[in-house]
């Protein structure tokens, strides 16, 4: 078509052609950006010069699941326990507010924080409360057990709350021990080792604190708010961060090993870091609310692989036999490799995942943060190929926990007690 004669009507329509052109331009980009095309995405990792570490332990015979994550490494799994279903429901207990994290288990009692500022104790063999007391302050971790305190005691049970306490509770009575103020809200599970509990805050401390002198052996920063659990690496801890940076701290006096910054799609950068990190095969594995998982060198914090999954990933990886078990908001329970990060398999939930797996025996847990509470599931899956193996009618965030011959469900408010089923007579 020619331009037209007149040089004010010539003008207009060139400036007319490139609008036109420039709004072409930015609806490609913006439908780039929407779609992830200019995101660097999933960098599949390869087995070339790395041999994965020991498989983390597992115990035939636990009576014992003491922290977040069983182990300090946090990986989440105990494939060794026979314990698989069909169940018996043998026992609920109604805790009275929401459970927005699971209970731990020690000398037979299942310890559990709510949502309303309780701590209790429950029998996990008959589900009776041992004990119920206030912590003045709200709970949004898991506890940790001392099984032996330094400088002599009975067990104890840690709890950290929004209000910024590090309470300890003799386990067996649920009596006040201590309490520790860290000056700020404390949502991170309390990490066991060395004589001492390490915490975050979310001013962005990192804190160890010595559990004779109820004293900080040192605290150092993180780039940004901390909200996850910390995890033991060989001689430093771990840890993400608010500001999407990971970063490993000595264990002797704190000082920054080594610190990654997530990388992430265009929009929303290097994200943050709501779950923890599990520690296995001498890499740390953790999901980024950006959509990305992270596979990093434990001894550098180097990227060996990343994983783009469908949507935000608030949930801890779950880690054995070699796969990193991650849950996603895309309604995905994710198995991916743990030396290449390719994905294994896949289970689709149906419904939000926000929570961590849990591995127990031959079969991965998983449970869905549906949008009506009511609606939520907890499903046992195979581990190996992520084939259903059972579908309970309550859940909501970290699915299940257990020690031999008892595993313990954690619904929307309530816990369950769970036993092999009977053989029919």
């Amino acid at each position: 078509m020619p331009l037209p004669t007149d040089p004010r009507k010539r003008r207009r329509a060139v400036l007319a052609a490139l609008a036109a052109v420039v709004l072409t331009a930015l609806g490609i980009v913006g439908l780039g950006l929407w779609q992830g095309w200019f995101d660097p995405g999933s960098q599949r990792g390869t087995a070339e010069g790395f041999e994965p570490g020991e498989e983390p332990p597992g115990n035939a015979r636990g009576a014992a699941w003491p922290e977040f994550g069983r182990v300090p490494a946090r990986t989440r799994a105990n494939p060794e326990l026979d314990l698989a279903p069909p169940f018996d429901r043998v026992w609920t207990y109604d805790a009275g507010s929401l459970l927005e994290f699971p209970p731990v288990i020690a000398d037979g009692i299942a310890t559990v924080g709510t949502n309303a500022g309780r701590a209790i104790g429950v029998d996990v063999r008959t589900g009776a409360e041992r004990w119920n007391v206030a912590l003045r302050g709200r709970v949004a971790s898991s506890a940790a057990i001392v099984p032996n305190p330094p400088g002599g005691g009975d067990p104890l049970a840690l709890f950290t709350t929004l209000r910024g306490d590090l309470i300890a509770l003799d386990l067996a009575s649920g009596e006040e021990r201590w309490r520790f103020a860290a000056g700020a809200t404390v949502e991170s599970s309390p990490l066991v080792a060395d004589g001492s509990a390490y915490i975050g805050t979310l001013d962005g401390r990192i804190l160890r604190v010595d559990l004779a002198t109820r004293e900080p052996v040192w605290e150092a920063r993180a780039g940004g708010q901390v909200k996850a659990s910390l995890a033991l690496s060989g001689r430093n801890v771990v840890v993400g961060d608010y500001a999407g940076k990971v970063t490993a701290f000595a264990r002797r006096d704190g000082a920054v090993a080594w610190q990654t910054t997530s990388p992430g799609p265009v929009i929303t950068g290097s994200g943050r870091f709501y779950g923890g990190p599990a520690v296995a095969y001498g890499r740390v594995y953790i999901g980024n609310v950006n959509g990305y998982v992270l596979a990093l060198d434990a001894d550098t914090g180097a990227i060996a692989w990343t994983r783009a999954l469908g949507n935000f990933v608030y949930s801890s990886p779950a880690v054995s036999d070699e796969l990193v078990y991650v849950g996603s908001y895309d309604g995905g329970l994710y198995a991916l490799d743990a030396v290449t990060g390719e994905v294994r398999w896949r289970f689709e939930a149906g419904e939000r995942i926000s929570g961590s797996p849990s591995v127990i025996g031959p079969n991965v847990y998983v449970s869905t943060l549906a949008r009506v509470p009511k609606e939520g599931r907890t499903y046992a899956l195979d581990a190996a190929t992520g084939g259903r193996r059972m579908d309970f009618p309550d859940g909501r965030y970290t699915p299940a926990v257990a020690v031999n011959g008892h595993l313990v469900l954690t619904g929307v408010r309530t816990l369950y007690g769970l036993v092999p089923e009977a053989p029919a007579p």
